[in-house]
């Protein structure tokens, strides 16, 4: 019998000692931004009299996402166009913490043939609190530029 409560008493020292150590390591909060897409403006189409923009961004697992524009499957883009993107704005994909970074492409979207990448930009959450960003982008024989905030949230 005494055994036992001896073999008993070393684990619970042992549990003390294992939940002491677990309660001692806290994880950081992580601090979280968001994306605010704000316009895209065409300087040069990539095919013919337009393209049909579309915007997907990577989300926290690394798919694609489309974000923009929210509601249509595109946007027609010709050479003088602004688009705003604001409606793209709810889309969870666009949320990422201060340390982590997200990849924003544009694409053409094309019936017959593959989609045409416009080209893609890396937006960092250490961004935020920045003035809003201004990012080329080129592809395909399209220039873009596109205007986005990283704010806090």
């Amino acid at each position: 019998m005494r055994g036992i409560v001896r073999v008993a008493a070393a684990a619970l020292v042992s549990l003390a000692g294992v939940a002491g150590f677990a309660g001692t390591a806290q994880a950081e909060p992580i601090e979280y931004v968001r994306i605010e897409l704000l316009q895209l403006t065409c300087h040069q189409q990539s095919e013919g009299d337009h393209d049909e923009a579309y915007l997907k961004v990577t989300d926290a697992n690394g798919n694609a996402v489309k974000v923009w524009p929210g509601s249509l499957k595109y946007q027609t883009m010709g050479p003088g166009y602004v688009r705003s993107m604001t409606d793209g704005n709810g889309n969870a994909a666009l949320v990422l913490g201060k340390q982590q970074a997200r990849t924003m492409t544009l694409w053409d979207d094309d019936t017959t043939s593959g989609d045409d990448k416009l080209g893609s930009t890396l937006v960092t959450g250490s961004e935020a609190g920045a003035e809003t960003q201004y990012r080329s982008l080129e592809g395909s024989g399209g220039v873009y530029t596109i205007a986005y905030r990283v704010i806090d949230i």
